[in-house]
């Protein structure tokens, strides 16, 4: 975590830039993202065949529902920064095992679960381009860093063992979108992103509420 704090730190410094200016393209602004993350590689069995073992059942869920909260400054009509926290929704999985009780009484317990974890911190660089008053486009390029846990499955001395493998590092993010303006404080935007967590590729499709002040 010492990586995504220090990356927050330095950046508020920049976004507490004063907006004396009457340049009304000049502003401060705060915003809240809901995020749909989906992990394209992400295998939580990477060493296991399950029809090896025809009596357990996986599941995995490989998206889930994730936020962003972010502070910006809007510098003129066309560049932007950003500095955000992320929580990224969890992949997550569960291997169940029914058994037959002497009455016939099927019971479905859960054998082993784990999950993709990420908490991130991130700046990013924003350009904006204006169709209208309203509306315009965006293009974004930044560096994440991230805190990740990964729990998988794994075999040791021919038993299968649950492991966890925490990880820090760093990434580029890049993302496109649109923006709309309904007047000079609320906008929304939809963007789509890329990045890669812990060797995952990750894509985020975010709907934003932006406050201007």
């Amino acid at each position: 975590m010492n990586t995504t704090a220090q990356l927050l730190v330095s950046t508020l410094g920049l976004l507490s830039i004063s907006c004396y200016a009457s340049n009304k393209n000049q502003f401060n602004y705060v915003g809240i993202n809901t995020q749909h993350n989906s992990y394209d590689n992400i295998n939580f069995t990477p060493d296991i065949d399950m029809t090896d073992h025809p009596s357990l059942k996986y599941n995995d869920t490989t998206s889930e529902m994730g936020y962003r909260g972010y502070l910006g400054h809007q510098f003129n009509r066309y560049i932007a920064v950003e500095a955000g926290i992320v929580s990224f929704g969890e992949a997550n999985f569960s291997i169940s095992e029914e058994t037959v009780s002497t009455d016939g009484k099927t019971t479905t317990s859960v054998k082993y679960s784990g999950a993709f974890k990420t908490f991130a911190g991130d700046i990013r660089a924003i350009g904006t381009y204006p169709i209208n008053d309203n509306l315009y486009v965006k293009a974004q390029v930044g560096i994440l860093a991230w805190d990740n846990e990964f729990s998988f499955l794994t075999t040791k001395d021919g038993e299968l063992v649950l492991e966890k493998d925490s990880k820090t590092g760093t990434s580029l993010i890049t993302g496109v979108g649109v923006a709309y303006g309904f007047n000079d404080v609320i906008a929304i935007a939809l963007d789509y992103e890329a990045t890669e967590i812990a060797d995952i590729t990750t894509k985020n499709i975010g709907l934003s509420l932006l406050f201007r002040f």
